[in-house]
């Protein structure tokens, strides 16, 4: 039995799922064997629109096929001098498959100009025509098909369209900002955005400048981003083009140097990792020329949040957040929350929660953020807390408080506070607290004041323990400048 080749040409530009469906379907209509993708060069009845380049054309197009064993991307017309003319393609298939039944793949407006085409006998010779007419819409397809066979005693089969998807329908809402997911495979989509291909040429110029100055897996992240946030936005009613724009520059100045970084912090002892924001949205001012103080806005808070965020602040910072690379726990929750604020409350949780894990400080404006949508914050590591507190009172500790400050400071999440009878007695619990602390899954971080005894600080990263002389307890009252309605546990904890 000769194989059957199915010969879809055109320019894929770029290559969508209505594609992909069409050729499915007449593979499986006809029994077709595989489908070549034969893309063009110079198509020779019309003018290709801008947007993309022949190599990034046909790599959009081996991004979409190559999971599929029917489909094969096949650059002969691009290899090809001059003009692309199917009667020369179908002449080289042929005698490259001798054997091979060729299906040559078209539309309605192909089949009605068809006896203008070059050679068209010599085509109708070598090939099966099958055109895909709309569904219910009869454009004198059969009459066509008819006065064809007779003339040229052509083959043709007619099948009813599966998709009325087009590449100028793709193309126009990259161009504006809209999500194409659906219509192009993933891997093709990642690709668009990751090269900004069909987009106006203000982001093309971001595109540019962002190469230069990001690391290629920086760019893949940022793709992801833009993407995401596109189509948060359009979920969410932001608008798109701006948070096309915030999405492109959110991570701009992250490679500047670190003493320009440092120019923007605003907390002691800075916080590095998230200074690229701050100086981002200057940065996309200044160097990018953005002026929108929306999405300068939305540049600055991608690390952090705040009070009062915009939905366009909200959709950047989870772009950021649950991009498809990202594959942290909890991220799936996240994408499936229902409202933007439920996904900001999951997102900022899991933010605090990560940063503490790691002992680092979190920023007042993470917090300020999450208590801005009704979420609390955590009493991080409250039970090693408590085993701090109980092995101070197995050491005869008096007075030992355990004080909740994490949603008031970055210095860290509790402060324990505990008086010993004398300056040997307080020696003793530090000694304790140092000897014990890799039992109980802890590391002390740094000691101060253990040579004078009179008030020692031992730091565990999210807890400082305070152990005072009581005349320096007394003196220093450091309980009362933190004390609360609810952040007070006293130890032993009274049934």
């Amino acid at each position: 039995m000769n194989k059957k080749i199915g010969v879809f040409g055109g320019s894929f530009h770029p290559v969508h799922n209505g594609h992909l469906m069409l050729a499915k379907h007449a593979a499986e209509q006809l029994g077709i064997d595989r489908v070549l993708f034969v893309i063009d060069r110079i198509p020779p009845h019309k003018q290709l629109a801008e947007g993309a380049t022949d190599e990034q054309r046909l790599e959009i197009l081996r991004l979409s096929v190559e999971d599929d064993p029917l489909f094969e991307a096949e650059t002969m017309e691009l290899q090809r001098e001059g003009p692309s003319y199917t009667v020369d393609t179908l002449r080289e298939l042929k005698q490259r498959e001798p054997d091979a039944e060729l299906y040559f793949f078209m539309g309605s407006d192909m089949l009605q100009s068809f006896e203008s085409w070059r050679s068209p006998e010599i085509i109708a010779s070598l090939a099966t025509l099958v055109c895909t007419i709309r569904t219910g819409q009869s454009g004198g397809e059969e009459e066509t098909a008819e006065r064809l066979r007779e003339k040229f005693g052509a083959k043709i089969v007619l099948l009813e369209e599966v998709s009325s998807l087009s590449s100028t329908e793709v193309r126009s809402r990259i161009h504006d900002a809209l999500p194409i997911k659906g219509m192009i495979s993933a891997k093709a989509e990642h690709y668009i955005y990751l090269h900004g291909c069909y987009q106006p040429r203000e982001i093309v110029t971001y595109y540019e400048r962002l190469r230069r100055e990001l690391k290629p897996s920086r760019m893949e992240h940022t793709a992801y981003v833009l993407e995401t946030a596109i189509s948060l936005a359009v979920r969410f009613g932001a608008d798109p083009k701006k948070a096309r724009v915030a999405a492109l520059l959110h991570d701009c100045a992250k490679y500047l140097p670190e003493e320009t970084l440092l120019q923007y912090a605003d907390t002691e002892p800075p916080m590095l990792p998230i200074l690229h924001a701050p100086a981002g949205a200057d940065y996309a001012k200044t160097v990018y020329g953005v002026t929108d103080p929306q999405i300068l806005e939305s540049i600055r808070l991608h690390t952090t949040g705040d009070a009062h965020m915009t939905i366009l602040d909200k959709v950047v910072y989870l772009a950021d957040m649950i991009e498809p690379s990202r594959s942290y726990p909890g991220v799936e929750e996240i994408r499936a929350a229902n409202g933007i604020d439920e996904m900001m409350r999951l997102a900022l949780s899991r933010s605090i929660w990560y940063i503490k894990e790691r002992n680092n400080p979190v920023h007042p404006a993470t917090v300020r953020a999450l208590q801005d949508i009704g979420g609390t914050m955590e009493r991080f590591g409250e039970n090693d807390v408590l085993a701090i507190c109980k092995l101070l009172y197995d050491k005869k500790a008096n007075d030992i408080l355990a004080l909740h400050i994490g949603d008031r400071t970055i210095i860290a999440d509790w402060f324990v506070v505990a008086s010993g009878t004398s300056v040997t007695h307080v020696r003793t619990l530090c000694d304790e607290l140092e000897e014990k602390a890799a039992s109980i899954g802890l590391d002390v971080r740094r000691k101060e004041g253990y040579e004078d005894g009179r008030w020692i600080v031992l730091d565990f990263g999210f807890a400082l323990v305070h152990l005072f002389h009581p005349e320096e307890r007394e003196y220093y009252k450091i309980e009362r400048l933190w004390e609360g309605d609810d952040n007070l546990i006293r130890y032993p904890i009274s049934e």
